[in-house]
């Protein structure tokens, strides 16, 4: 008897000391229904245990420094490389501190094996303290905000055809920039029922503060690159706050925790975006 053979998955996971939260990310990719799947990670040099940890659930590993200066969002350089180093038919770029459901990479391989060409597959999350609450009151605000969900799971062919991650972009909206850029192709974007959990571990206003600034470097190239989408990206202010209101007026703590967590990201990219016009004069 014959049995099919399944499409091969690539998953790559860029890292550089991100042990606190890989092995149960790894775990997870473990734990799918889907079995067909290499896992690619490409670390920047780590100093803990993520290189160990990547080897011992058979990961393929590959160190990359892009030589970037300090400060700057290394993840889209990552991510293309891994993408070139891929055997896959699909991608799925993924983030260390990221835990994805077990029926997760089927579905999205159904959603492309039938008449997709890039999925999104919608983050939840968890963490200890009031900030955690609060982001996760946050993203499940996006769900279905076209503005700030943007499609992870691709077909290969179309990732190649479209160029990958515009690495210039680097934390400000890289992943938006790729999403509209299927938009122009008029590709065809998926969404999973199935969800992936983002692990926030022990979140604080001082690190959402470096975030943002770190982020808010690239505001202005977004802006410049894509107007409108760019502003809309950007508001402190969005409709689907106001379309969750239930969900704000039953959590009542974590909704004053998000308006000072929102302040403090907003004072942040701010900080971020003047850096940005000095750096350039």
């Amino acid at each position: 008897m014959f049995t099919i053979k399944k499409p091969l998955v690539s998953i790559i996971i860029p890292t550089r000391n991100s042990s606190l939260f890989l092995e149960n990310c790894l775990k997870s990719i473990g734990k799918q229904s889907y079995k067909s799947i290499e896992i690619i990670v490409v670390d920047g040099g780590s100093k803990d245990k993520t290189l160990f940890l990547a080897k011992k659930y058979k990961a393929k590993i590959y160190i990359f420094d892009p030589h970037l200066p300090p400060g700057v969002f290394d993840a889209p350089h990552k991510r293309n490389f891994g993408a070139k180093k891929a055997k896959g038919k699909y991608l799925y770029y993924v983030d260390a501190d990221m835990e994805l459901s077990e029926n997760l990479i089927k579905e999205a391989v159904d959603l492309c094996e039938s008449k997709h060409d890039a999925v999104i597959l919608p983050e939840d999350s968890f963490g200890e303290g009031v900030w955690a609450r609060a982001k996760n009151l946050e993203r499940r605000c996006y769900w279905g905000d076209e503005f700030i969900e943007s499609p992870r799971f691709f077909k290969k062919t179309v990732w190649d055809k479209v160029g990958g991650l515009d690495e210039n972009l680097a934390g400000g909206r890289d992943d938006g920039d790729l999403y509209e850029k299927l938009k122009e192709k008029h590709y065809k974007v998926g969404r999973t029922k199935n969800i992936v959990m983002h692990n926030e571990g022990r979140l604080t206003l001082s690190n959402i503060f470096k975030k943002k600034i770190m982020y808010g470097k690239d505001v202005l190239k977004y802006v410049s690159k894509r107007p409108a989408v760019g502003i809309m990206s950007y508001s402190p202010i969005r409709l689907s706050y106001f379309k969750n209101w239930k969900l704000f007026a039953e959590r009542p703590t974590d909704a004053s925790a998000f308006i000072v967590m929102k302040s403090v990201e907003v004072a942040g990219g701010a900080v971020g975006i003047f850096k940005s016009v000095v750096k350039n004069k």
